[in-house]
């Protein structure tokens, strides 16, 4: 059974949890991290934290290894694997939220009464950010096809072209899209200063309230 819980109550989680993983001690990381796993896993996101869980294991078993292997060079790798680790569970939090709708999204910001320039800012960051990325994959589609991709080592010789035939195109299309975002919003009464409507229904649930009380178990237990 795949739980939906409110977009304030995911944002309440990252955010909390972007405070936290840097206060807290790095030996007590790993239970915000599987709090953070069992979080999505009741969410019925399934595969991300499969990849998440692994790259955490492997970012720990190779901190291990630097431990013990000195310092000089090898320090830098040390404080990459750190910060990897501390970031996992702000990842994973952020990777729930993003599957957020943005209309979803904003609805719910929005009983916040949060500024009116923030709220129009973050619906444009909102709506333009998973647009690009689509545009970027298809961007990316085509460059393989001509042998122009960024992603080829062969082509990391050859910075200029490589930048003239995905960066430059990607650029373009981002300045057309904001274009047609802001259309788009002015079309939808973003101006108008009346209350707005939607159709998805933001109140906070039983689930929300049993996550929060957990998740605050949690924080009680890392601090």
């Amino acid at each position: 059974m795949r739980v939906v819980f409110d977009p304030r109550t995911q944002l309440l989680v990252v955010l909390v949890t972007s405070v936290a993983v840097f206060w807290a001690d790095m030996d007590k990381v790993w239970m915000v991290t599987l709090f953070m796993a069992a979080y999505l896993l009741v969410q019925g996101i399934y595969v991300p934290v499969v990849k998440y869980l692994i790259l955490a294991a492997l970012l720990l078993g190779l901190q291990e290894l630097l431990n013990r292997g000195g310092s000089g060079a090898l320090s830098s790798l040390r404080f990459l694997t750190y910060l990897g680790l501390r970031f996992m569970p702000v990842m994973m939090g952020a990777g729930s939220l993003g599957r957020v709708p943005s209309g979803k999204l904003m609805s719910a910001l929005a009983t916040l009464r949060l500024p009116r320039g923030l709220l129009i800012s973050l619906a444009v960051c909102f709506r333009f950010m998973p647009v690009i990325r689509l545009e970027h994959e298809a961007i990316q589609v085509s460059a393989r096809l001509r042998g122009v991709s960024f992603t080829s080592p062969v082509n990391w010789l050859r910075p200029l072209r490589t930048y003239e035939y995905t960066i430059m195109p990607l650029l373009m299309r981002s300045m057309k899209i904001s274009d047609e975002l802001a259309a788009s919003a002015t079309v939808k009464g973003i101006d108008d200063p009346g209350p707005k409507t939607s159709i998805h229904r933001i109140a906070f649930g039983l689930q929300d309230y049993l996550v929060l009380a957990a998740y605050a178990c949690l924080m009680a237990a890392v601090f």
